[in-house]
């Protein structure tokens, strides 16, 4: 007898599997939004709303003329060109005192003379890095507040809308490429004592490598970072001997192969490993001239300096937030190991401290001095503040969170447009100041592009603004014919390294340079006469 199959079974099978199939999907969108997997939508939004600020930003200050203004502006766009485009190029023309990584992103457009000449080409790299910098904060965000995301588009609003930040990453300055490395690491970290995969770990060392090559205070984060490692190593499980190779590979990426290879490139190209620490033109050679910096060497006005900078650059309700966020924090986390890294961030405020206390690096801020510098220092403080605030809503009860994070993104806005409608950038002013103090610079630099022809001879250090719309021209201190080189005939001939033009500058604030003190009055300067005199400077134009 034949036995026919029940359809029971088979109506099984087939819920089963349409209830596998709908399961799936369920997952598969979770895992999309999952931010410990990368795949969070979130992530996309604030990128793509750092991207039209950033856009937006660098726009606006173009249109005001502030993408160039910083002094050093003009000196980080210089060697970027220098490396592709001159009458010397190449990997020595990076010279051997400012970190070399941001300058060799920035050659990648600085080649092109329309995006040199307007600054642009600076722009595109800080541009790309605060849009990195949005998406690192939202990300570590929501390592502490996994299951909601409005606290990290808080977090990452706090950054955003900075109205400094704002600006400051529409310059070819180098702090945000820093930034961006700086929380590359944190994340890393954080990621790893969060999910215990060695993986993240690698990812940190590399970013900790990348940022000790944009600025100093990167040197110092990846000593701190390397003391962290064996702690949350030992704080997640690992065994000693794990813990030794961990710490061990972190150091060699994260921390020994940018300082040795920095210090073998300085005893190439310098002759010292030590050059970018105590050579010529380094920040303990400038400071060794300055003599007005009343906040170095007392604690009492370092501290007022640097806390008045802190507060220009962010504002009270943020600074005051963020305090509120790192108590919660602390409490929240009791130093927990995922906790450690965001700390460190933290740690580089001090680290600012302490070299502007020991004369290393000079600030000025009113009222503890008459001017404007390097306010930027402080600018750092918003990485650990934007965490924090986006920290603090995600500890508030959950009904509240969406309204807080709503407040803060609100009033971050409020705070930015008022800055903005009442011209009350400091960086504003900084570069305001910055300006007027070049237009002696200013003023030979358009008499060299539109009255002379020819090379010209000149001392790039502290005539950078003059020689900025005519680098291409420009023989100085770096310039080869071959591979000797030249500089130091020049000095002695300026006609026997082909030199048809020479500027000196004899006087004003930053004394007389090079050229002026080897020439001046010799016969070296024979077959030159005089073509402009003003404000300290004389060009010469050789008369054939």
């Amino acid at each position: 007898m034949t036995t026919i199959p029940s359809s029971r079974p088979r109506a099984d099978t087939v819920g089963s599997l349409t209830q596998e199939i709908r399961l799936r999907h369920v997952m598969r969108l979770r895992r999309q939004d999952d931010p410990r997997r990368g795949g969070d939508r979130g992530a996309m939004i604030v990128g793509l709303v750092a991207s039209v600020l950033a856009v937006a930003a660098c726009t606006y200050f173009y249109r005001t003329g502030h993408l160039l203004g910083y002094h050093d502006t003009y000196s980080h766009l210089e060697i970027s060109r220098r490396i592709l485009v001159g009458r010397t190029t190449g990997i020595a023309q990076l010279g051997a005192i400012w970190l070399p990584l941001p300058h060799i992103l920035q050659s990648l457009f600085a080649w092109n003379t329309t995006l040199y000449s307007t600054g642009l080409a600076g722009s595109i790299v800080s541009m790309a890095s605060f849009v990195a910098c949005a998406v690192l904060i939202y990300r570590i965000i929501r390592v502490f507040s996994p299951d909601r995301a409005s606290p990290g588009y808080a977090g990452a609003a706090v950054f955003m809308l900075g109205a400094n930040m704002l600006q400051h990453q529409s310059t070819s300055m180098d702090e945000l490429p820093f930034y961006a490395f700086a929380l590359a690491a944190a994340y890393g970290l954080i990621r790893w004592a969060d999910t215990e995969r060695p993986t993240f770990l690698l990812q940190a060392s590399l970013a900790s490598m990348l940022a000790m090559l944009c600025r100093y205070e990167g040197w110092f984060l990846a000593g701190m970072l390397t003391l962290t490692v064996p702690v949350i190593a030992r704080r997640i499980g690992c065994s000693w001997p794990d813990t030794r190779g961990l710490t061990g590979m972190f150091a060699a990426f994260g921390l020994l192969t940018s300082s040795s290879g920095w210090m073998l490139y300085n005893w190439m190209i310098a002759g010292s490993p030590l050059n970018f620490l105590n050579g010529p033109h380094s920040s303990a050679d400038q400071m060794a001239r300055r003599t007005t910096d009343v906040e170095t060497g007392n604690i009492g006005k370092t501290l007022l300096a640097y806390g008045n900078a802190l507060l220009a650059e962010h504002g009270l309700v943020v600074l005051v937030t963020a305090a509120v966020g790192l108590v919660v924090f602390l409490l929240g986390e009791r130093l927990s190991a995922r906790s450690l890294p965001v700390l460190v961030l933290g740690a580089i405020m001090p680290f600012f401290l302490w070299t502007i206390y020991r004369g290393q690096a000079p600030i000025g801020v009113p009222p503890v001095n008459e001017y404007l510098l390097n306010a930027r220092f402080a600018l750092v403080g918003a990485l650990p503040a934007a965490v924090l605030i986006g920290y603090l809503v995600a500890r508030l009860p959950k009904r509240a969170v969406p309204a807080a994070a709503l407040t803060v993104i609100v009033g971050m806005a409020g705070l930015s447009i008022t800055a903005f409608r009442q011209d009350g950038l400091v960086s504003v002013r900084e570069v305001t100041e910055d300006l007027s103090a070049q237009q002696d610079q200013a003023r030979v630099a358009d008499f060299l592009r539109t009255g002379t022809t020819g090379p010209i001879m000149l001392d790039l250090i502290g005539n950078e603004r003059a020689a900025f719309p005519v680098l291409d021209r420009v023989i100085y201190d770096g310039t080869k014919i071959g591979r000797e080189n030249i500089w130091e005939r020049a000095l002695r001939s300026p006609r026997s390294v082909g030199a048809r033009v020479v500027l000196m500058r004899g006087s004003g604030a930053r004394g007389a340079d090079a050229v002026f003190t080897a020439l001046h009055g010799t016969a070296g300067m024979a077959g030159f006469q005089v073509r402009y005199e003003a404000d300290g400077y004389t060009v010469y134009q050789f008369l054939s």
